[in-house]
């Protein structure tokens, strides 16, 4: 529904909140968390002893609980690098009462090592977090997007006019999305030639996000160079009515919260036709998205630390856009979409008891589209079921492993005027891996990974290792190695072409990363290696259209190699409520692969990436101000005339983003007014050229649109915090 960048911003725009039903507790416990008496600990859990009662501490080190019982209680608060603390409150006649908590510094849980070469997380474990899901929502130019917040983090490409989370030189078809264990099938919306789609999720949809662009677990598997991994939020913290109004559409959504479970859902309209009517798009849209979606879930849990998930979506929606012809590159084709995508998961969790867990997660998924390109008619239809099966265990504070099975059965059906494809395939998978950390400056995790796949009637056995070095009390090293397999592309797997092996990489990572006040430094090398990538046997020239027929045979004497350098730098302690990181990548990657004549560097990826975020946070007024610069070297592109193929280079790529939002009271109602521009200097990005049959013309590719703004309200009947923009 959101189908090119700007409807990035559209998408989390200004919801207008109607009614909020507050719970009636019986109790209000609040207070803050410090370190001595002035020290604030943010993201602390304080929670109320044998009950699920519990918060997370903001910035200040505050939090609020609510109990719907009067009665003692013990409240608990933990930390990371801290040890836990507990108070027994007497309740007498008042409704609400104020506890302090005092925690003090744990040095041995400081210092202890973390395993992370390839992994950059996003949490609220301030150990180990690089973003939060607030930053998510507050980097200019991310949109809400978590693909589009990722995009800003090194070891990630930006590329504009092709849909999929590219990392360190793969394809998009080499990086999945898993949540809550269960692989997404299709995480972005459907693609449209030319033009980059958003992903399906929201950084407040998860409580926690991890990002791995190399070295990623055993657990996983399918994917040459990384892996999204998102968990689901578990209860609200209250229940809620809300509904939104924007430039794109309208919604209305519920949480309804109990003592031990909680019901959630919403209801969506999408129609972007009041912002295309007055925005100017290099591409025309003679059917602006519109479209209808629903979600529905459902969360229990128990005082023993249980839960269980069971969530379902659906949506719909259709758009017409003028495309680029990739037979004759000087006109033009209507390409109507229609698309259909619904999904149904269940997730549970069984402790028992505090060293020992069992998961249990299963889904199900189908997306469909139907295209009418030109004079042409197609169908897609794909489907996914899956389950995982995982037991985990820790024999010591030093020894933590667990073990698991995974299925996953999907298959695709196209009809293409008169010619019907199809394929099914079935994945059955086994890992065992564990974490040793025999002392607290050193770490070390080692699995193994065994899958078979039934299409192809192949297995492989994937050992991957990582391991850490303290230097000291803020500084590591890490290094990683791994093997990684993955089915050949969905598009040749539908023509048929199964009598081919798995594709693999090998991925070699070392780091080095530094944390300490608030500041994080990261640097990351890597090397890897592809084989058995797979190759079309072709007879004449190369065709650059990529969504020619696959009909010619194929092998995997396809190879390749991507090597290069990430840097990471993170700064939140230095100016007073200012918070801007810089994120910086260079890549050298050659490949012989799909129809390519020679071993070279693809169309996809730029030589060198950087992005520089910064916010700023004026605390009066309430002004939150945030500004995004991103940076890529040109990108190969294709020129017949040209005899080093791909040897052309388009203009280097640049994008200035800014967002502004400004907090406001009305009486009982707090609210935020904010402007998102994207690409404010009016850059004329050119992404690359195409030619005409014969090469003598040259016609340039540009993004769906060079800039965009947009400006909304959010309203809330229930108040929040300054700190939560």
């Amino acid at each position: 529904m959101k189908n090119i960048k700007i409807l990035n911003s559209i998408a989390i725009a200004i919801p207008l909140t109607l009614i909020s039903w507050a719970t009636n507790a019986q109790m209000t416990i609040k207070g803050k968390v410090t370190e001595g008496k002035n020290k604030p600990v943010p993201f602390a859990t304080v929670y109320i002893k044998n009950t699920i009662a519990g918060a997370l501490t903001d910035t200040l080190g505050r939090y609020t609980l609510k109990y719907n019982k009067k009665q003692n209680v013990t409240i608990i608060a933990t930390a990371i690098g801290y040890d836990t603390v507990t108070y027994n409150l007497t309740v007498d006649t008042s409704k609400v009462y104020y506890v302090n908590l005092d925690v003090k510094g744990n040095s041995s849980e400081l210092d202890e090592v973390v395993i992370s070469p390839g992994s950059i997380e996003a949490n609220n474990d301030r150990k180990v977090a690089m973003l939060t899901p607030l930053d998510i929502y507050t980097t200019a130019g991310a949109a809400g997007d978590v693909v589009g917040a990722i995009q800003t983090l090194p070891g990630v490409e930006k590329v504009s006019d092709q849909t999929g989370l590219f990392v360190r030189g793969g394809d998009a078809t080499e990086s999945s999305a898993i949540v809550d264990g269960q692989v997404v099938q299709d995480p972005f919306f459907s693609a449209v030639p030319g033009v980059a789609q958003r992903s399906r999720f929201g950084p407040y949809q998860f409580k926690g996000i991890s990002f791995s662009s190399g070295g990623y677990s055993a657990r996983y598997g399918q994917a040459l160079s990384g892996i999204l991994e998102l968990n689901t939020n578990d209860l609200p913290e209250e229940t809620t009515i809300s509904a939104n109004i924007n430039m794109a559409g309208a919604g209305l959504s519920f949480a309804k919260l109990w003592s031990h479970s909680s019901l959630e859902g919403g209801i969506n309209h999408t129609n972007t036709t009041p912002f295309y009517g007055i925005t100017k798009t290099n591409l025309d849209y003679f059917q602006p998205p519109v479209g209808v979606g629903g979600s529905l879930r459902y969360v229990w849990t128990n005082k023993s630390g249980d839960i269980l998930k069971v969530s379902g979506q659906y949506s719909q929606y259709k758009s017409g856009i003028d495309v680029v012809n990739p037979d004759q590159p000087d006109t033009t084709l209507s390409f109507n979409l229609k698309n259909f995508y619904g999904t149904a998961s269940l997730y549970y969790k069984h402790l028992f008891n505090e060293k020992t867990y069992m998961t249990f997660g299963s889904s199900y998924s189908q997306n469909g589209d139907s295209v009418k390109w030109g004079p042409e008619n197609f169908n897609k239809q794909d489907y996914r079921e899956q389950a995982r099966l995982e037991f985990g265990e820790e024999f010591s504070p030093h020894l933590f492993a667990y073990a698991g099975v995974d299925m996953q059965r999907y298959n695709e059906n196209q009809i293409f005027d008169s010619l019907t494809l199809s394929f099914a395939e079935m994945v059955s998978a086994a890992y065992l891996e564990g974490e040793w950390k025999p002392a607290k400056w050193f770490g070390l995790k080692a699995g193994v990974r065994y899958e078979y796949s039934q299409i192809l009637s192949k297995n492989d056995l994937a050992p991957r290792i990582s391991s850490a070095i303290r230097l000291n009390k803020y500084g590591q090293i890490s290094a990683a190695f791994g093997m990684f397999y993955e089915d050949p592309s969905d598009k040749y797997l539908i023509f048929g072409h199964t009598n081919v092996n798995f594709q693999e990489a090998t991925h070699y990572i070392v780091n080095y990363q530094y944390m300490q006040n608030d500041r994080t430094f990261r640097v990351e090398g890597y090397y890897k290696s592809y084989n058995d990538l797979i190759r079309e046997i072709t007879e004449g020239p190369y065709d650059p259209n990529p969504y020619r027929p696959f009909i010619w045979p194929v092998d995997n004497s396809g190879y390749g190699y991507a090597q290069g350098i990430d840097v990471f730098w993170r700064d939140k302690k230095t100016i007073k409520n200012f918070d801007y990181w810089v994120s910086y990548s260079y890549i050298d990657t050659k490949r012989l692969y799909e129809n390519y004549p020679v071993e070279t560097m693809p169309d996809f990826v730029a030589n060198n990436d950087l992005n520089i975020v910064t916010k700023y946070f004026i605390e009066k007024p309430g002004i939150n101000i945030s500004l995004t610069y991103n940076y890529m070297s040109g990108r190969p592109y294709y020129n017949p005339d040209n005899p080093v193929f791909l040897g052309d280079r388009s203009p280097a790529y640049q994008d200035l983003a800014l967002s502004v939002s400004y907090l406001f009271r009305v009486k009982k109602l707090f609210g935020v007014f904010y402007v998102a521009a994207d690409n404010i200097t009016n850059n004329q990005n050119i992404l690359g050229y195409n030619y005409s049959d014969n090469g003598d013309e040259r016609f340039p590719i540009l993004p769906a649109l060079y800039r965009s703004v947009f400006a909304g309200v959010f309203l809330s009947l229930t108040p929040f915090k300054k700190e939560e923009l």
